[in-house]
């Protein structure tokens, strides 16, 4: 975990909250598949590493629909396996409704991601935001550097959801975004980030900064394809 850390020292004003910091590895594997020039599918798995080991894991299928070029709307079913503080794991189903619109603007390319999540386990009362009922919002940038394909990005999203003893939703987390994308000559791309995840309104909960690791294979048919974009991050 020390190039983790190592990493984390890259933004250190990101430590604005009075929460403490804890290290993880997240790992992604995903393919995609295009239906038409319209319909697009993924399955992929994501793991989540801390010092304790293996924390977190979710596979996950998702449909993608793409009304016009800026236009994007998803559905994603998660199946998540969340380690509990005893060490066992317990079992969650979350349901993820997505839009996205994006615009290109030179080389620049913006995009605007809305989530509306949705949770269930009948054997946790009190599940952690993430993984919870919530309504994320996640501008960001990428930059399409002129013959080289790698691809800078940053984003900012924004969790708002229930809290304790107040009615509506609340901002209770930010995630931070730095990350460089590599799509090679064939149907793969490659991501590296660094995020930094923020709790809101939490002072006895625990900051994340994160090694992120994605991997992404794109089937191609016969149809024009899109861009190799893993469907989850839409």
């Amino acid at each position: 975990m020390r190039i983790v850390q190592f990493v984390a020292l890259i933004f250190p004003l990101l430590g604005w909250g009075q929460n403490n910091t804890v290290f993880q590895l997240w790992n992604e594997a995903g393919i995609g598949y295009k239906i038409d020039k319209k319909q697009q599918i993924g399955l992929d798995l994501t793991t989540r590493f801390d010092n304790l080991g293996l924390s977190t894991y979710f596979p996950q299928l998702s449909y993608k629909y793409k009304i016009n070029k800026n236009i994007r709307p998803s559905i994603d079913y998660r199946f998540i396996g969340d380690r509990t503080i005893s060490g066992s794991f317990i079992e969650k189903h979350r349901l993820n409704l997505n839009l996205q619109l994006s615009k290109d603007i030179n080389r620049f390319e913006f995009d605007l991601r809305l989530r509306y999540q949705y949770s269930s386990n009948r054997l946790v009362a009190n599940i952690e935001p993430e993984f919870g009922r919530a309504i994320r919002i996640r501008p960001s940038v990428a930059y399409n550097v002129k013959n080289i394909k790698l691809t800078p990005q940053f984003s900012s999203e924004f969790f708002t959801g229930p809290m304790d003893y107040q009615k509506g939703y609340h901002l209770n987390r930010i995630r931070w975004k730095l990350g460089m994308s590599y799509a090679f000559d064939g149907p793969s791309q490659i991501e590296v980030a660094y995020f930094y995840d923020q709790r809101i309104s939490d002072p006895g909960a625990l900051n994340r900064a994160i090694l992120n690791l994605s991997y992404n294979y794109q089937i191609k048919n016969k149809s024009k394809s899109s861009k190799n974009r893993n469907p989850r991050s839409l």
